[in-house]
C-alpha cells in the first residue's frame, strides 16, 4: 500500500503538467457533454448506437444488427459497449455514450505521452504533442461524439505501449481488431517489419528473432478466431461484405459518393493541423538526417512508427475525412519534435508559449464550447413523433439522395449496405421503430396503395401526381417534411 501511494507521489510530481492538462481536458469536455446534451447526428452515432441496442435486445453478440439484420460489414465491439450504455445505464444515451468516447480519446493521450516520453526521452515534446492532438479539429470531434475511429486508435496504441507484455498487447490488438477488422492489424505488421530489418542489420540474434516473430504471430492467430466463427456461420456472405466490399473495394474505388483528388490526405492533414503540418516536415527531417548521423535504427523506426498508414491512406481510392483520425498525433509528435533544435531552457520556454497559444485560441470567446456535432431537424422531430404514433414507417428518401443512389449504383459504387441507411439513419433510433427506406417514387406510391395502417413519409414536393396517395392524408407536417396516415 506505502509503495504503491509512494508510485502515485512520484507520477504526479514527474508528469504534474500532462496529468493535470488532461484532467482538465475531461472535465471541461465532460461538463459540455452533459450540459449541451444533442440529438446524436444523422450517421455513425445513430448507426452504432442503434446496432448495439439491437444487439442488446437479441442477445446477439458476433456482429451488429440493423433492423434485424446482421451487418457484416464491421466487428462488434464499439457498437456492443455503445448499446450496453444506451440501454442498462440509467442515465440519457446521448450522455453515457459520449462519455465513453472521451474517456477512451483521454486514454489515448495517456498513451501517446508514455510512448513518445520513451521514444525521445524528452518530457517537454512528449506534452506539446499530446496538447496538439487533443485541439486538433477532428480528434477534438472523435472525443465527443459516438465513433468506432477511438477504438482503432486506442488498440494500436495500446499496443506499441505494452508490446513487451503480451496478454497486454493481445488485450488492446484484441480491441482494435474487434473494431476496425483489418486495420486493427497494422502495429502487429509494423513490428514484424522493425525486427525483420534489425535481423537483416544483424542487431538481433535469430533466436531472438523467432521469438519476437511467433509471439506476434500467435497474438495475431488468437484475435483472428473471430474470422473463422463469422466465416463458420455466413460463409460466402461474409466474404462479400466484410472483405470485398467494406476493405478491397473502399481501396480500389471511390464507393459511395466519397470522392477526392490524390492530395486529399495531404490537403487534409494540413487543414487539421495549420501551422504544426508545417513544422512536422522539420521535425521529420530532423528525425531522419538523426538516424544518418548516428544510426538508431530503434528511435528512427519508433518516431514514424504510423507514417506508414499516412502513405497507404495516399494510395486509397475511398476519400473519407475521419480515415486520417489515427494518425494526427503522429504528425503532431513530428511538430513538436522540430523543438528539439533548441536548448533546454528554450525548449520548455517555447513548449510553454505554444501550449498558451493553443488553449487560448480554442478556450476564447467559448469556442470549445459552442462547436456543436448535432442538432434538432425536422427529421428529429418526425422521428418523435412517429415513436408514438406509427408502427412502421416507409419513408421516401429525397430527391438528391434518390439521384445520387441511381448513379453510383449504375457506377458500380455502392455496397450492400448501401440502401440500408437511407438518408436520415437516425429516424430507426428515435422512432424506436421499423424503418423501410424507398429510393423509387413508384415503389412509394405502390406500397402506399396496398399497405394499410402504416406511417409514409415524404418531402412536399414529393407528394404530386405521380404519387397516389390513396385514402392516406397528411396527418402531422415538419416544415417540408411530411408523414401521412390512413384517414379514418
Amino acid at each position: 500500500m506505502v509503495k504503491n501511494l509512494s508510485l502515485i507521489k512520484y507520477l504526479i510530481k514527474e508528469h504534474f503538467s500532462v496529468i493535470g492538462f488532461i484532467l482538465t481536458y475531461f472535465i471541461l469536455l465532460a461538463c459540455k457533454i452533459i450540459y449541451f446534451k444533442t440529438p446524436f447526428y444523422n450517421w455513425d452515432e445513430s448507426i452504432y448506437v442503434q446496432a448495439g441496442r439491437e444487439m442488446m435486445r437479441k442477445h446477439f453478440f458476433l456482429a451488429p444488427l440493423w433492423q434485424g439484420q446482421v451487418w457484416l460489414d464491421k466487428p462488434p465491439l464499439p457498437s456492443l459497449l455503445y448499446g450496453f450504455l444506451g440501454t442498462v445505464i440509467p442515465i440519457e444515451p446521448e450522455i453515457t455514450t459520449r462519455i465513453l468516447s472521451l474517456l477512451i480519446s483521454v486514454i489515448i493521450l495517456l498513451l501517446a505521452y508514455i510512448f513518445y516520453s520513451r521514444v525521445i526521452g524528452n518530457k517537454n515534446i512528449a506534452l506539446l504533442s499530446v496538447v496538439i492532438t487533443a485541439f486538433i479539429p477532428a480528434f477534438l470531434q472523435r472525443a465527443q461524439i459516438v465513433n468506432v475511429d477511438i477504438f482503432l486508435l486506442l488498440g494500436w496504441m495500446g499496443y506499441v505501449v505494452f508490446f513487451n507484455n503480451f496478454l497486454l498487447g493481445l488485450i488492446f490488438l484484441t480491441i482494435s481488431v474487434l473494431s476496425k477488422s483489418l486495420l486493427g492489424f497494422y502495429p502487429p505488421l509494423i513490428f514484424i517489419l522493425f525486427f525483420s530489418v534489425r535481423l537483416y542489420l544483424k542487431q538481433i540474434s535469430k533466436d531472438e528473432y523467432k521469438k519476437k516473430i511467433m509471439s506476434i504471430i500467435l497474438q495475431m492467430v488468437i484475435v483472428s478466431l473471430w474470422f473463422v466463427v463469422m466465416f463458420v456461420f455466413y460463409q460466402n456472405s461474409f466474404w462479400k461484405m466484410h472483405f470485398v466490399e467494406s476493405h478491397f473495394k473502399r481501396v480500389a474505388a471511390s464507393i459511395e459518393s466519397h470522392f477526392g483528388k490524390r492530395t486529399y490526405y495531404i490537403d487534409l492533414l494540413f487543414n487539421e493541423l495549420g501551422i504544426f503540418a508545417y513544422l512536422s516536415i522539420l521535425g521529420g527531417g530532423l528525425i531522419v538526417y538523426d538516424f544518418i548521423r548516428n544510426k538508431k535504427i530503434d528511435k528512427f523506426f519508433m518516431s514514424l512508427f504510423f507514417v506508414p498508414w499516412f502513405l497507404f491512406l495516399n494510395l486509397t481510392k475511398t476519400k473519407i475525412d475521419w480515415y486520417i483520425y489515427p494518425i494526427l498525433f503522429q504528425f503532431a509528435f513530428l511538430a513538436s519534435y522540430a523543438l528539439i533544435i533548441f536548448k533546454k531552457n528554450r525548449q520548455l520556454l517555447l513548449t510553454l508559449i505554444l501550449i498558451i497559444i493553443i488553449l487560448y485560441q480554442n478556450v476564447e470567446g467559448n469556442k470549445l464550447f459552442n462547436v456543436r456535432y448535432s442538432s434538432v431537424d425536422e427529421n428529429y422531430k418526425m422521428a418523435i413523433y412517429a415513436k408514438e404514433n406509427c408502427q412502421k414507417i416507409n419513408y421516401l428518401v429525397n430527391s438528391d439522395t434518390r439521384k445520387t443512389y441511381d448513379t453510383l449504383n449504375k457506377m458500380n459504387l455502392t455496397i450492400t449496405t448501401t440502401s440500408w441507411w437511407g438518408d436520415n439513419p437516425r429516424i430507426v433510433y428515435y422512432s424506436n421503430r421499423p424503418v423501410n427506406f424507398i429510393y423509387m417514387k413508384d415503389v412509394f406510391s405502390r406500397n402506399m396503395s396496398q399497405i394499410r395502417d402504416e406511417c409514409f413519409v415524404a418531402y412536399k414536393q414529393d407528394i404530386d401526381d405521380t404519387i397516389n396517395s390513396g385514402n392516406y392524408k397528411v396527418t402531422k407536417k415538419f416544415n417540408d417534411l411530411l408523414l401521412l396516415k390512413l384517414e379514418k
